[in-house]
C-alpha cells in the first residue's frame, strides 16, 4: 500500500474518531466519516473551482470578440490562434485554468478507489451500510448510487455551464462533451466499485451543484443590482 494511501487512511480513521462522538452506528459512523472527507476536500478545493468557473465566463464573455478574430483569419490557422491567445491574455484569461480543477480531482477519485478497496479487504467496511440506498458499504453493483453518481454528474456540469446555453462556444461545447462522456464512465466505475467510492462521488457532485447553484444566484443578484444602478 502506497504513503499516499496510508495518509489517506489515517485522515479517516481521524475523521472516524470524532464522528463515533455523535454517531453510534458503525455504519453511519463510517458513511458520516466519507460525507465529511469529501466536503471538507471540496471546501478546500473551493478556490480552484471558483477560478474555473469565472474562467467560463471571461471566456463566454469574449465570444464575441472571439467569433470576430475566427472570421478575420479563418484561413491562418496560425494566425487564429495567435490572436486568439492574445486576447484572452489581454483580458487575464487563463486557458488552462478551467482543466485545473480535473487534474486534481480525478487522480483523487483513483487514489480514493484504491484506498476504499483497501478498507473493504481489510473488512472495515464489510456488511455496514449507509442510508437504505446502501446497504453495504464494501458490496459493489449498487444501481441507484451509480445512477445518482450519472445524474448528479450531470447536473453539476448543467450548472456551472448554464450562462454558456444556446451560445456560440465550441471551446464550452467541447468540454460539455468530454464531460457527458465522463459522467458515463463514472458512472460504470461507480456500479463496478465499492459503494464506498461511489458514496464520496455523489457527494462531490452534490457539493458541485450545490456550489454552482450559489455561484449563479449570485451573478443573477448582482447583474440585477447593475440593471437597478442604470
Amino acid at each position: 500500500m502506497s504513503q499516499l494511501n496510508q495518509l489517506f487512511i489515517w485522515i479517516f480513521e481521524q475523521l472516524k474518531s470524532v464522528v463515533e462522538l455523535f454517531v453510534a452506528d458503525p455504519g453511519n459512523q463510517w458513511g458520516f466519516t466519507i460525507v465529511l472527507f469529501t466536503i471538507m476536500f471540496n471546501i478546500l478545493m473551493l478556490p480552484i473551482n471558483l477560478s474555473q468557473m469565472k474562467t467560463m465566463r471571461k471566456q463566454q464573455a469574449l465570444q464575441p470578440e472571439v467569433a470576430k478574430i475566427q472570421a478575420k483569419y479563418k484561413n491562418d490557422p496560425q494566425k487564429l490562434q495567435e490572436m486568439q491567445m492574445k486576447l484572452y491574455k489581454e483580458n487575464g484569461v487563463n486557458m488552462f485554468g478551467g482543466c485545473l480543477p480535473l487534474l486534481i480531482t480525478y487522480p483523487i477519485f483513483i487514489a480514493m478507489f484504491s484506498v476504499f478497496r483497501q478498507l473493504a479487504a481489510d473488512g472495515r467496511l464489510t456488511g455496514f451500510g449507509f442510508t437504505p440506498i446502501i446497504p453495504d458499504l464494501s458490496a459493489n453493483h449498487n444501481i441507484i448510487l451509480s445512477a445518482l453518481s450519472v445524474g448528479t454528474m450531470l447536473l453539476s456540469t448543467y450548472v456551472q455551464t448554464l450562462k454558456t446555453k444556446g451560445q456560440n462556444n465550441p471551446a464550452a461545447a467541447s468540454a460539455n462533451k468530454m464531460q457527458y462522456m465522463m459522467a458515463a464512465l463514472f458512472g460504470w466505475i461507480t456500479y463496478t466499485s465499492n459503494s464506498a467510492l461511489g458514496l464520496y462521488w455523489v457527494t462531490g457532485n452534490t457539493f458541485r451543484l450545490i456550489q454552482g447553484l450559489l455561484l449563479n444566484a449570485a451573478d443573477k443578484k448582482k447583474s440585477e443590482n447593475v440593471v437597478k444602478e442604470k
